[in-house]
């Protein structure tokens, strides 16, 4: 296998990274139809600084997250960044039939295993999740932010978590059905967007968590142009600092009326410890 098959950490700590994609600092996508120059300023420019700001570096990472429009061009690109990124990663690489702008070809995530010795390092812009009560990472979950990237807009989701203790609790994909297994809003994606986060917020409650908990939030939409649809249900729902996030386009979702589908991650503090 090209990838390693399976990745065991010893999880004292968490960082999430949200999917980036090749934007400078002025918001402008940069290196058209260049696979590897994109995949590489990811890396180097966007990722490695907040690895920095979390007290670790590539050799931490757990998982690799590849979604790319030219998945034909991504072997020899992994050739290419392997050595940075490690032989030992996880990685899942997919080919997405659109990202958020016109010329990207990539976005890549990152999960990353950060020693507790590491987690009081992080001295970068710390932001506490709302459902979390303790003054440091060790329990709940923090948002980072490297000063070399604070003047970017962050408003819709943060760069990155760093989590100590808690519960993960993962979420499967979720579409808009009712409690009848029927669509709920078809044809209507922010009507579709309200459903799947009031399902979400059920099941966090029986996890004795919150939407607030959400630390990654994944979003599958079949049409880039209901983006902002999708977006103003999310700003509404959800308390700054916003979970790390990727939007990608797909060509299709598991029932034809769903226009969207979220996945998401939430780290449900142990309050009683």
């Amino acid at each position: 296998m090209k990838y390693a098959p399976a990745v065991r950490v010893e999880r004292e700590g968490l960082l999430e990274i949200s999917g980036l994609a090749a934007y400078n600092e002025n918001g402008q996508e940069v290196f058209p139809n260049d696979l590897s120059k994109q995949t590489r300023y990811v890396l180097d420019h966007l990722m490695a600084p907040i690895l920095r700001e979390g007290g670790i570096g590539f050799p931490n990472l757990a998982r690799l997250s590849v979604f790319t429009t030219a998945i034909g061009q991504w072997p020899p690109v992994w050739e290419e960044v392997k050595s940075m990124v490690g032989p030992h990663t996880a990685v899942t690489a997919v080919q997405i039939s659109r990202l958020v702008g016109t010329i990207g070809m990539v976005e890549l995530e990152i999960t990353a295993s950060v020693p507790v010795s590491n987690e009081a390092k992080a001295a970068g812009k710390e932001v506490r999740m709302s459902s979390s009560k303790r003054p440091t990472p060790n329990n709940g979950a923090v948002a980072i932010l490297p000063k070399s990237l604070a003047d970017r807009d962050w408003k819709l989701h943060a760069a990155a978590f760093l989590m100590g203790k808690g519960d993960l609790v993962f979420l499967s994909g979720i579409g808009p059905a009712g409690p009848d297994g029927k669509t709920v809003g078809r044809g209507d994606p922010g009507a579709q967007t309200r459903q799947i986060i009031a399902t979400m917020g059920a099941i966090l409650r029986e996890a004795g968590g919150s939407l607030d908990d959400i630390v990654r939030l994944r979003v599958f939409a079949t049409d880039m142009a209901n983006r902002p649809a999708i977006n103003a249900e999310r700003v509404k729902a959800f308390k700054e600092p916003r979970a790390v996030s990727t939007f990608v386009q797909v060509s299709a979702l598991e029932d034809p009326d769903w226009l969207v589908e979220l996945e998401a991650t939430a780290l449900v503090p142990n309050h009683g410890d």
